[in-house]
């Protein structure tokens, strides 16, 4: 055999093997360069602040939804949480709850007096027991915080509902809608005109030379944010909210972000010092969702819509599961949404409060079910997120009141996740993306922990697809509709299963 033959059959078997695994190969000049562009537009890169480890495969809950404010099973919610603390904390790490405060809705998204935590949700006891009972046990509850805007205590003179002067934490007019730069038309309903002013618009703010005018809410007056005293007020009660003696919470998850600039956001987390900060802005654009973390100085995560919406759209089709919508490419860390930008700054979701069985209110409908019982349409996103880097968010509706199949499937690859050491900043490969098929690896290159595959079974392209033997990913975890979508997860450290 001559020399030049031998070195064609070498080609050959690197060929042949960088086929087989692109994710042990380093990607080629085309591609990183791609990437890094991708990168440089959407965000800094640069790490949230976080008290949690970077190296932990912390799993978040949300856990309460629209209708949580009735109870359940006979009790309040916050005693039935309660009841369920053991088991809540075999699965999760972060538990994010109900706006804390006394409210005109019930629900909490009218927040009236601060600090009275005594509400439709439960007693002030029993929520500082439950808070202090994960806090015992190295978990963490961050409290849905709402800013936007606040609920009168009473009429004014003149029959508006404009007096704001609670016993704690009062306000004013001009911690309203005050002033040229940030006044809001509410037709009325909510400004007097003796009392208060409007007719003004609320203002914008710019990032990367994009212009974001901020959103009214027209059930309550909205906070002015621009005088210093309003957010003097604000940070004193956030710091009152992590006291023990009053409540005890670790963190923020901060509602209807869009209303106001996101750098006092940045401020407010500045001064309070969460373990963890997550905003809520609806949008399917992951420039604008990057732009909010930039502008608030780096210092908040946001709730991943635009990967919500990519799930969605990949697998809305009974009849097939586009791939393409899950990543812009193949190749490294090439995922669609801010997952795949900056994935430390995204908190993956599929359903949440405003998005459940019951309420929906940002634009989005329920993620299709399946079509039969076991609901495996909803279980191959949840496969996605919690395979998959960002901090994955479980909404408790899926989790207890839609079936044992998705709850103990929710529950499994929890487990899988924790023991393949799956991370916020975990490194993804994008095998394929395509008609019926989704294939990717996580983890270090050419040591990773897990793969997973999301298609439509029945279809060879899906079921031809397996890992490249050399990892050692000789665990896997199905499941599947006949004829429809389906998932496996390959891992390499095994965990007991449900």
């Amino acid at each position: 055999m001559n020399k030049m033959f031998k070195i064609l059959i070498l080609i050959t078997f690197l060929f042949s093997l960088a086929c087989a695994n692109n994710s042990l190969l380093k990607i080629d000049k085309a591609e990183e360069n791609d990437v890094t562009i991708e990168q440089s537009v959407s965000s800094s890169g640069s790490p949230i602040p976080y008290s949690g480890s970077n190296t932990a495969s912390e799993v978040m809950l949300q856990a309460f939804h629209w209708l949580s404010k009735n109870g359940k099973n006979g009790t309040d919610w916050y005693t039935y949480l309660y009841n369920q603390r053991t088991t809540l904390n075999t699965y999760f790490d972060i538990i994010y709850m109900n706006p804390p405060a006394e409210s005109a809705d019930g629900q909490g998204y009218m927040p009236s007096d601060w600090t009275d935590l005594t509400t439709a949700y439960g007693s002030q006891s029993t929520l500082k027991s439950l808070i202090s009972y994960f806090n015992g046990r190295g978990k963490k509850v961050i409290a849905d915080i709402v800013v936007n805007h606040r609920s009168a205590r009473a009429k004014c003179s003149h029959g508006v509902w404009c007096v704001y002067n609670y016993t704690n934490y009062p306000m004013t007019s001009i911690n309203f809608i005050h002033g040229p730069a940030d006044q809001v038309s509410d037709s009325g309903a909510k400004s007097c005109g003796i009392c208060m002013t409007s007719g003004y618009l609320e203002g914008s703010w710019s990032y990367g030379g994009r212009t974001y005018y901020n959103e009214d809410f027209s059930g309550s007056c909205d906070i002015n944010h621009w005088y210093s005293g309003t957010r003097t007020i604000v940070k004193n009660w956030l710091t009152w909210l992590k006291n023990t003696t009053n409540a005890g919470f670790h963190g923020w998850r901060w509602d209807m972000v869009g209303g106001y600039d996101p750098q006092y956001l940045g401020e407010y987390n500045s001064s309070s010092s969460p373990y963890l900060s997550v905003g809520e802005k609806p949008t399917g654009s992951t420039q604008e969702l990057a732009d909010w973390v930039n502008r608030s100085g780096n210092k908040t995560m946001m709730f991943d819509f635009a990967m919500r919406d990519a799930l969605y759209s990949a697998m809305s089709s009974y009849d097939n599961m586009y791939g393409n919508y899950l990543a812009t490419a193949t190749g490294e860390n090439t995922n669609s949404g801010l997952v795949g930008w900056w994935s430390e700054a995204s908190v993956t979701f599929i359903h949440n409060h405003d998005i459940d069985l019951n309420h929906h209110s940002v634009g989005r409908a329920t993620f299709p079910w399946g079509g039969d019982s076991r609901g495996i349409t909803t279980q191959c996103a949840y496969a996605f997120i919690l395979t998959h880097p960002g901090i994955p968010c479980v909404f408790i509706q899926d989790w207890e009141d839609r079936g044992t199949d998705l709850r103990k499937t929710i529950n499994n690859l929890i487990k899988i996740r924790k023991a393949n050491n799956v991370k916020k900043g975990s490194r993804v490969w994008v095998d394929r993306r395509e008609n019926g098929l989704y294939a990717a690896y996580i983890g270090v290159m050419n040591g990773e922990q897990l793969a997973i595959k999301i298609g439509k079974q029945g279809w060879s392209n899906y079921e031809n697809w397996v890992p490249n033997p050399s990892l050692g990913l000789t665990n896997a975890y199905t499941k599947y509709e006949s004829g429809k979508h389906a998932f496996c997860v390959y891992y390499k450290n095994p965990v007991t299963l449900e």
